[in-house]
């Protein structure tokens, strides 16, 4: 994940490309092997960036989800690897899929990162530990190991 963090990805989902219509370095993109299971990881850095906080970059990130009717739950500061991060579920339709995601946005001292993984809402009580173990697994490399 160009040396820059890691993620306990689970074995079902593998790299690829076909989750956006447009290749980016700075985007990552997981599936499994049916397309039923989906992670998509950005980062950015912060220098020269006009977002000041980690919530206004929260906002910028979801403000405009890509499914119809959607519910977003509020979202929860954690702490991921040392540094703050929010936390929140969105469900909602898409291409006529009713869907559920789990979201985080990090912000780490010179990066801020946006993970999300989403799958069927039917599957949500069969994923949604596996969801959370990759969100709450997130390491920037940079960090000393604890």
């Amino acid at each position: 994940m160009n040396n820059l963090f890691s993620l306990q990805v689970p074995v079902y989902l593998h790299s690829t490309s076909d989750l956006l219509p447009f290749d980016d370095p700075n985007i990552h993109q997981y599936e499994d092997s049916v397309g039923k299971v989906c992670l998509l990881v950005f980062d950015s850095s912060r220098i020269g960036m006009e977002i000041s906080t980690l919530k206004v970059f929260y906002d910028s990130m979801v403000t405009r989800p890509i499914m119809d009717s959607f519910k977003i739950t509020p979202p929860e500061l954690v702490t991921i690897d040392n540094d703050s991060a929010y936390q929140s579920e969105i469900t909602g339709v898409f291409n006529k899929a009713r869907i559920f995601s789990e979201i985080e946005t990090i912000a780490t001292k010179d990066r801020y990162y946006f993970i999300q993984t989403w799958s069927s809402l039917d599957r949500h009580d069969q994923l949604k530990h596996d969801m959370y173990k990759m969100l709450n697994s997130f390491h920037e490399i940079s960090h000393l190991k604890k």
